[in-house]
């Protein structure tokens, strides 16, 4: 027995769970690692146990997990964790995934209209006060332009065989900077950033907008409310359409009170979801060259057609111009 099946041997006894049987469930793009516990003899009797050995964020799961909760909003309750060790034992919220149940033929709006609900409900009530103490991430232009340097550093060199010289990184910087000045000045809130079909759950014995459930926020934060909203139209996994974004942008204008003008929110979370998806071209590109896992590679395409469309915005036209200059 390897000394990571020691330690997690110990977690489960020590929380009771050492008796229950054990059906590992699939990961995707990170390092985490999931299983089913279920016992007879005690309550709950399900439960979902995240390993997250390698992960630097388990602190901040637990967190806004709890904040949610606040909320009235459906994340999973932590029964038991060992951060120190990676260690998570939470709510299980069944095998409803939202995603599947689209990519099986449910009827997808209905699901995002809910989603869409949520997140409405998520920035009219938290208040970033009961957040005072917790050491979460702050989201704004510097760390948005940091993290999309992952398409300079890993996609840019998988695509031409090469690093990009100084030249093309500083105007790669300079074109985002400008794409994402002023971002700071838009409404902020408790930002989930993997906010996606994928992610949630379908909870419908629960009644109102409990009826959906959230997972994977571990990377979350304060940050601009847009971003979510860019987050749930995300067309990586399955074709969402160009008329999405602006459907569900309609729909949080609508029902959002006071809420920011329609065309500045729709500026900004093109300029995020565009940001998002250069970024998860370097994810797919680092796993496929690090890791050989090449099989997501059958995303890029639909990726760089998002992202043809999402640079027509007029905030993006640097990082279009970069792009066109530089082979993509």
């Amino acid at each position: 027995m390897s000394d990571r099946a020691v330690e997690i041997a110990g977690f489960l006894a020590e929380t009771g769970w050492d008796k229950a049987d054990e059906m590992p469930l699939p990961a995707d793009f990170s390092t985490r690692r999931f299983a089913r516990f279920m016992r007879s003899d005690g309550k709950p009797a399900r439960a979902i146990l995240l390993d997250a050995e390698n992960e630097r964020n388990n602190e901040q799961f637990v967190a806004i997990a709890g904040l949610l909760r606040a909320v009235d909003i459906s994340a999973p309750e932590i029964y038991a964790a060992d951060l120190s060790r990676g260690l998570i034992l939470m709510e299980d919220f069944g095998s409803r995934n939202v995603g599947r149940s689209v990519d099986a033929g449910a009827d997808a709006m209905p699901f995002y209209r809910r989603a869409m609900d949520v997140l409405i409900h998520l920035h009219q009530r938290f208040n970033p006060a009961t957040a005072k103490d917790m050491d979460l991430p702050v989201f704004g232009g510097g760390l948005f332009a940091s993290q999309v340097e992952l398409f300079l550093d890993m996609y840019f060199p998988f695509v031409h065989g090469r690093e990009a010289d100084r030249a093309e990184g500083e105007s790669f910087r300079a074109a985002w900077r400008s794409a994402l000045k002023g971002i700071e000045a838009l409404p902020q809130s408790l930002m989930l950033r993997d906010y996606m079909l994928d992610n949630l759950m379908d909870l419908s014995g629960r009644e109102g907008l409990r009826a959906m459930g959230l997972l994977d926020f571990q990377d979350g934060g304060f940050g601009p409310a847009a971003y979510d909203l860019a987050s749930l139209c995300e067309a990586v996994r399955r074709d969402c359409g160009e008329n999405l974004l602006d459907e569900m942008i309609d729909y949080y204008s609508a029902n959002m009170p006071a809420p920011l003008a329609r065309e500045e929110l729709r500026r900004a979370c093109r300029v995020l979801s565009a940001q998002r998806h250069m970024r998860v071209l370097g994810i797919i590109a680092r796993l496929a060259h690090e890791e050989g896992r090449r099989e997501k590679l059958v995303f890029v395409p639909r990726i760089q057609n998002y992202l043809d469309w999402l640079l027509r915005e007029e905030a993006l036209r640097p990082v279009q111009t970069w792009m066109q200059a530089n082979g993509f």
